[in-house]
């Protein structure tokens, strides 16, 4: 038995201990169940001895006790760091520091909270501990794009795209931001290669049709943002964008049929319901038209443009 705890405890730890080669840490964290069922047999082995070595089995009870009161505080402290994602981040910090995958996960965290400083932070540190980290190049880059940092953006997710020219997301992101610069062959040019190597993604040719529209291109906007919904039929800003270029162009019949289709799927959508509205009080559907705006009321009463229309 204790042959076969030292075996459960050492050999399934040796991949984990990245001694002969390294592994990743879901990888490590699964191998690491095998090594704690052999430390759970031979401590069991251990005390189970002690009890018979011993007269006063008081001491291997005590020892016993002691050490699950340990193991159950602990556990219930980890626990705790499991329940936020902040946490649980934060507490891998403290133990690897130096670990850019962590500091990355921190980045995001803190993005997802809206915390921009302290993500941009988290992601220059992990890019400094691994420069040639391509996701993290990718999630500082798309921050910078929100915060209308373009020329640093640019860069960023260009320096990614070196790195792993075959990343779908880089290569969108990038085209959002050389649109935003007013490069639109660029962009386009991005958008296109994004979907070269991921052609199902309806948030690329949702941007592609955006950047279409910039550039007074209406049915390739259009087919863009269809192309967009076949693949995510919920696809919101997809749904809004088609409707309302269609009432630009004044294409009232299809500009209703589309807001009418939207509204099954998003009944409790403002937005879709002022265009619909709107629509119908272009085509002098006026009573249809009041119903609308005033459904629109109730679902967001503090916009001033329902009323304004209303």
């Amino acid at each position: 038995l204790i042959f076969m705890s030292l075996c459960l405890l050492v050999i399934p730890f040796l991949p984990a201990s990245n001694l002969f080669f390294n592994v990743g840490f879901v990888l490590a964290e699964r191998t690491l169940y095998l090594p704690s069922s052999g430390y759970c047999l031979l401590l069991t082995i251990l005390l189970h001895k002690l009890t018979k070595l011993l007269t006063n089995r008081t001491l291997p009870l005590l020892l016993f006790t002691t050490l699950a009161a340990l193991w159950l505080s602990k556990s219930w402290l980890r626990s705790d760091e499991w329940r936020r994602e902040t946490t649980l981040f934060r507490s891998a910090l403290r133990i690897c520091p130096l670990n850019a995958k962590v500091h990355y996960n921190v980045a995001k965290s803190a993005a997802d909270m809206g915390n921009t400083a302290l993500a941009e932070a988290e992601y220059r540190v992990a890019l400094h501990l691994h420069p040639d980290y391509a996701q993290a190049m990718n999630n500082l880059g798309n921050l910078l794009k929100d915060q209308g940092r373009h020329d640093d953006a640019e860069k960023l997710l260009r320096r990614a795209l070196e790195i792993q020219p075959d990343f779908p997301a880089a290569w969108m992101n990038l085209g959002i931001v050389l649109s935003a610069m007013k490069k639109f062959n660029d962009s386009e040019e991005a958008y296109k290669t994004s979907l070269y190597y991921r052609s199902n993604c309806p948030d690329c040719y949702y941007n592609l049709g955006i950047l279409y529209m910039e550039l007074k291109q209406y049915k390739m906007a259009l087919d863009a943002w269809q192309r967009a919904l076949e693949l995510r039929h919920k696809h919101r800003r997809a749904w809004t964008n088609t409707i309302r270029l269609l009432d630009d162009l004044d294409r009232s019949d299809d500009a209703l049929r589309m807001g009418q289709q939207a509204l099954e799927l998003f009944p409790d959508d403002p937005v879709i319901r002022l265009n619909v509205a709107n629509i119908l009080g272009k085509m002098e559907k006026f009573v249809e038209a009041e119903v609308e705006f005033k459904m629109a009321a109730e679902l967001d009463p503090m916009n001033p443009v329902i009323y304004t229309n209303l």
